[in-house]
């Protein structure tokens, strides 16, 4: 349920650009309310003038790209329940994705994936910002150039 929480407060946020109410148990969006906002964000983005001319081409095609992908992942799709968690994950991320250009915050864009426990068939997901990402490859690069030095 706390995956359509986010779920949801990507949407809003990627819909009207605007802040999610923080509560914890706002219940869950549905698919033609996503569908809904993301149609209306598309239209505007597609506006030569208007409130969303600021982006330059490049964040807009990112914008739609990611839109696209929730647009197909929700194809035939009546409620969120019918997605895997795989599927889930990548509508989240999908959202977060437009939430993240749309408030020009990319290095706190949240990207998660589900990870399989090895010699298990356990799985959990992980979630972490660009930034984070960014910073733990940063350091893994150190730790391997350092280890090569000592050599």
């Amino acid at each position: 349920m706390k995956l359509l929480s986010m779920i949801g407060c990507g949407v809003l946020l990627a819909g009207f650009a605007g802040a999610c109410l923080a509560s914890g148990d706002q219940g869950a969006t549905t698919v033609p309310e996503i569908l809904q906002m993301q149609h209306a964000l598309r239209t505007k983005l597609e506006s030569p003038t208007g409130e969303y001319s600021r982006f330059d081409e490049a964040s807009v095609r990112k914008m739609e790209a990611a839109q696209d992908q929730v647009f197909h992942m929700l194809s035939g799709v009546t409620s969120l329940d019918q997605l895997s968690e795989q599927q889930k994950v990548d509508l989240s991320n999908a959202l977060d994705q437009v939430k993240a250009t749309l408030l020009a915050q990319e290095d706190k864009r949240v990207i998660c994936h589900i990870e399989r426990k090895i010699g298990t068939n356990l799985t959990s997901r992980r979630c972490e910002t660009v930034a984070q990402r960014e910073a733990d490859t940063a350091e893994a690069r150190r730790m391997m150039d350092h280890n090569e030095i000592g050599r």
